[in-house]
Order: C-alpha cells, then sequence, then structure tokens
C-alpha cells in the first residue's frame, strides 16, 4: 500500500490543475470546426482528444485506486479495532516486526503454548476442560472463539487484484507531452 500511495501522491502532483483544463479543452475542441481546428493547427480533432483523454483517464484511475485503499483501510482499521478489544482483554500481540501480522496457524500456536504455559505455572499437568478451564484462565474461552469469529471472513482477494489492477493501469497512462499540452492550453 506504501507504494501506491506514494504513486498516487506523485501522480496527484504530476496532474496539478491539468484535469480541469483538460475538460474546458474538450469542450473547446469540441466546438469548433474542421476549418477553425486547421487554422488552429490540428489536423485531427479525434487524436487531439484522445491526448487530452490521456489525462481524465489517468485521475480517474488515481481515484478508482484511491477509493478502493480508503476501503481497503477502513476494513483494516475495523478488524484492528475488535483485536485491539481482545487484546486488552488478555490475548498475545499477532505482530511479528513491526506492522506485519503472523499467519493466523502460528498465531493459533501462539495461543496454544500461552494457554500450556499459563497451565504450568500454576501447576496443572494438563489443560483443564469444562468449569475448572473457564475458572483457571478466566477469559481463555471466550478469546479463542472470538479470535476464530474474528478470522472467519476470509480475505477477499478480488479487491485486492482491482487495486492492482487500478494501479497498474494508473501507471499505464502517459500524459501528453508539456509541448504539445502547453501549445493546447494556449489555445483556450
Amino acid at each position: 500500500m506504501k507504494v501506491a500511495t506514494e504513486a498516487m501522491q506523485k501522480v496527484r502532483e504530476e496532474l496539478g490543475d491539468i484535469p480541469e483544463d483538460a475538460n474546458q479543452l474538450i469542450h473547446f475542441l469540441n466546438n469548433k470546426n474542421r476549418y477553425e481546428l486547421h487554422e488552429l493547427g490540428i489536423e485531427d480533432r479525434t487524436k487531439a482528444i484522445l491526448e487530452v483523454k490521456k489525462v481524465i483517464s489517468k485521475r480517474n484511475h488515481m481515484l478508482n485506486l484511491e477509493e478502493k485503499f480508503h476501503n481497503m483501510q477502513v476494513a483494516i482499521d475495523r478488524f484492528m479495532d475488535k483485536f485491539q478489544i481482545l487484546r486488552d482483554k488478555g490475548l498475545p500481540s499477532p505482530m511479528v516486526i513491526h506492522d506485519k501480522f503472523m499467519t493466523q496457524l502460528d498465531y493459533s500456536d501462539r495461543l496454544r503454548k500461552l494457554a500450556k504455559e499459563q497451565a504450568s505455572s500454576l501447576g496443572i499437568k494438563a489443560l483443564p476442560t469444562g468449569k475448572v478451564l473457564y475458572d483457571t484462565f478466566e477469559n481463555l474461552l471466550f478469546l479463542e472463539n472470538e479470535v476464530k469469529i474474528l478470522f472467519v471472513t476470509k480475505p477477499n482477494f478480488a479487491k485486492y487484484k482491482e487495486a492492482y489492477e487500478s494501479y497498474r493501469r494508473m501507471l499505464k497512462v502517459k500524459l501528453p507531452e508539456d509541448e504539445w499540452w502547453g501549445k493546447m492550453i494556449y489555445l483556450l
């Protein structure tokens, strides 16, 4: 996400106010007849409009990517809020290094080890069950159940793929050259 966020910022800076000018330029080109365009040095209206639309296309890809990232960030924040509630109740941290999460399997192993350590520190030979488990480990069953519920929703890789495709399309669109663009803006 960091790379794409930096790319979006770069595109935003690169575009500046150009998209507003692009809309005006398309309107301008559409309202001129063939002879007026020829006098202005524009031989092919369609080609000129397609060049201008690259600006609008790049902006639309950037906005689409921005929206997808915002939705992904909202989902991540919701997950982290739910997870923080569980951590406040005694769950160990799922972080491995910095902002990287363990896999669900590794985290389940960590929970089992924690339960065994608690059992051995209390002098219990094996993991108790039922009421004894609840009395001994307080909220362990609740926490384990909540962790399972938290991880029930599988990741929607289609959303991530769509975001990647928007990112790729945004980078693929090449803006018109500055000299050509300056000439066109001068016409306005």
